[in-house]
């Protein structure tokens, strides 16, 4: 958002140092040279402009301050919604299990039954059959099926069949009582896992409301800002009316400026369009999982797009250019390509991202790696894990660069090489090619899902 709204502003700050710079220290190259100085009511606007711009110069500053610190606070809101995904699909699972322990248990409980019901049947009979005073004296003093077994074998009143019988029965009654240890075991797990996925869910809940709360300030003073920033433009605007120099001045600055912006998004779209056709080239890839690296690699001097690490770590670069241009929305991107924001009740709302199909920093990199059948979690402080760390010093082409502060990591990027990275950066923007921000949140290490 900051950035987006600063392209006047980086015109008039251009303008003003056209007016101000030393003889021989070009502002721009497209820039025609200064007018020569002003004088009389000329010098006191054009001292009243170089105030103005260098007020819309430190506003400015402070939009990308406020909307840096919204977009940390939108990536840590993604924690707390992996949190609770993950939360409710281990209560799932153990209700599962204990749901199928306690069918086994039921299971086995009625073949003990039917075992019961046989041995009952069979013990009815040889009293009806037998000498009642035998059946008597057999079971007399027994500890047991097992025990009127071998007494009735030892008799010669049982059949071998009918002892298999019994002995079945006892080992159905064991089973019985096992299976229905473990089914109250799952059970109670099931129930222990539910109680700690409420206690993930509520916390998710409290950090998601914490970061969005975090989000509405900074909507808030970005709000103020903004005002100021539009009152400034607006004097600024009425002292150019009055002075066709100063207005021509600026027209060639916004000029020189709009023709960066388009040799840049060309750039940009030469870099999607080759990645697109080498992915369409590309078989298809083999599922697996990330692998540990024995030693850190040294760093590269590629160029974006080219991967020393082969197929793979190229696949994942050309997956991740190939949505150059794509719409920042956050929440969005999965391992199938963009999809629909959702509602972080600040700085995405405000922009619309849940109404719009796109990508946020993370769910980019999920896309990447989904291409070589690398599953990334949806939040770039998980992603950090996700595959063996090296130092900064010794990143190549397809490492993930991380940015923290106080509260955790806040953005994930791609590494291309040549200090150059692909990422998508906050509400407002889209996916681009941008250089390496070291600053002093980046991490000592990068993450290395794919050797």
């Amino acid at each position: 958002m900051a950035r987006a709204v600063g392209r006047t502003v980086a015109g008039l700050v251009v303008c003003v140092l056209a007016l101000t710079v030393p003889t021989g220290v070009p502002a721009l190259a497209q820039t025609a040279p200064p007018p020569p100085p002003p004088s009389g009511a000329t010098a006191g606007a054009g001292a009243e402009v170089g105030r103005l711009v260098a007020q819309l110069s430190t506003l400015q500053s402070q939009l990308d301050d406020l909307a840096d610190q919204a977009g940390e606070r939108q990536e840590l809101a993604n924690r707390a919604v992996a949190d609770d995904s993950a939360a409710r699909a281990r209560v799932e699972r153990t209700r599962r299990d204990a749901a199928a322990a306690r069918a086994s248990a039921d299971t086995v409980a009625a073949n003990a039954e039917a075992a019961r019901t046989r041995v009952d049947d069979w013990v009815a009979a040889q009293y009806q059959q037998a000498d009642a005073s035998s059946i008597a004296a057999a079971l007399a003093g027994t500890h047991g099926p097992q025990d009127v077994a071998d007494r009735l074998q030892l008799q010669g009143l049982v059949s071998a069949q009918q002892s298999v019988a019994l002995e079945g029965y006892e080992r159905a009654r064991v089973d019985a009582a096992n299976a229905d240890s473990r089914a109250r075991a799952a059970a109670a797990q099931a129930a222990d896992a539910a109680a700690r996925a409420s206690a993930a869910r509520d916390a998710a809940a409290r950090a998601l409301a914490t970061a969005r709360a975090a989000v509405a300030s900074r909507q808030q003073q970005i709000a103020t800002v903004t005002a100021q920033r539009t009152a400034a433009q607006a004097r600024l605007s009425r002292l150019e009316a009055s002075d066709a120099a100063l207005a021509a001045q600026r027209r060639r600055a916004e000029a020189a400026q709009a023709a960066q912006q388009q040799a840049a998004a060309a750039s940009d779209a030469a870099a999607r369009d080759a990645a697109r056709a080498r992915l369409a080239k590309a078989p298809a890839p083999a599922v697996s999982t990330p692998s540990p690296s024995p030693s850190p690699s040294p760093p590269s001097s590629s160029s974006p797009g080219q991967a020393p690490s082969g197929d793979r770590v190229q696949t994942v670069i050309d997956r991740a250019l190939s949505e150059l241009g794509t719409t920042y929305a956050w929440g969005g991107g999965d391992a199938d390509g963009p999809t629909q924001g959702i509602h972080d009740g600040g700085v995405a709302d405000a922009f619309g991202d849940y109404d719009k199909v796109g990508f946020d920093c993370s769910g980019l990199m999920v896309y990447a790696f989904a291409g070589v059948g690398v599953s990334l979690p949806h939040y770039s402080g998980y992603q950090v894990d996700a595959g063996p760390k090296f130092p900064l010093q010794a990143r190549r082409p397809g490492d993930l660069l991380f940015w923290a502060d106080g509260d955790g990591v806040h953005h994930v990027a791609l590494y291309l090489g040549d200090d150059q990275m692909v990422e998508a950066p906050e509400s407002g923007k889209v996916v681009r090619i941008a250089p390496v921000r070291f600053d002093d949140e980046i991490l000592p290490t990068v993450t290395r899902p794919v050797s």
